[in-house]
């Protein structure tokens, strides 16, 4: 083999590995994604913990889909699905409002000592491109009352996330028990 064409070859096997490692790093998901993600998350969960139906919302995109899977109805939601930011605010207005209506001498416990917690665990985060993510994990609803501490549900939550303007939200979450 001529030199030239060694030179040719080896120049084009390192434009082709130069092409190849530039287009590997340009895929690869930040860790201010990652962490961006995490907030967008940690919002939706502590919104929905602390009853803040503002913070839960901001995590969803304007034209995000909240789905609950399997036979409804479920505990502590009016419907199986929720289409766009305003609506599944309501899940944690339309809350707020049921329990303000509430009889107390009805209930088997004193609401001023109700704790809830939502805990999540088992976070998977796969930044899939630049603009799209998948999230998948469990949940876990604790209640603390006056009368006993217990586990009020279990399920899991997958994701779909989309960078909007720089902004990591949730554009689909399916809920399951």
């Amino acid at each position: 083999m001529s030199a030239l064409r060694w030179i040719s070859r080896a120049t084009i096997a390192g434009i082709g590995s130069a092409v190849m490692a530039a287009s590997a790093m340009a895929a690869e998901p930040s860790l201010e994604d990652r962490q961006a993600i995490e907030e967008t998350l940690k919002r939706a969960n502590v919104g929905f913990e602390l009853s803040g139906p503002d913070l839960f919302a901001s995590a969803f995109a304007e034209d995000a889909v909240y789905e609950l899977t399997g036979q409804g109805p479920v505990f502590g939601y009016q419907k199986m699905r929720y289409s766009g930011r305003a609506d599944i605010r309501t899940i944690i207005g339309d809350r707020l409002e049921r329990a303000r209506n509430t009889d107390p001498a009805t209930l088997s416990y004193d609401p001023a000592s109700l704790r809830r917690y939502n805990r999540n665990t088992d976070s998977f985060i796969e930044i899939l491109r630049a603009d799209t993510a998948r999230h998948v994990s469990t949940w876990m609803v604790v209640m603390k009352t006056n009368v006993d501490i217990h586990i009020s549900a279990i399920g899991r939550y997958e994701d779909e996330l989309v960078k909007r303007d720089g902004e990591w939200l949730i554009l689909r979450r399916v809920r399951s028990e």
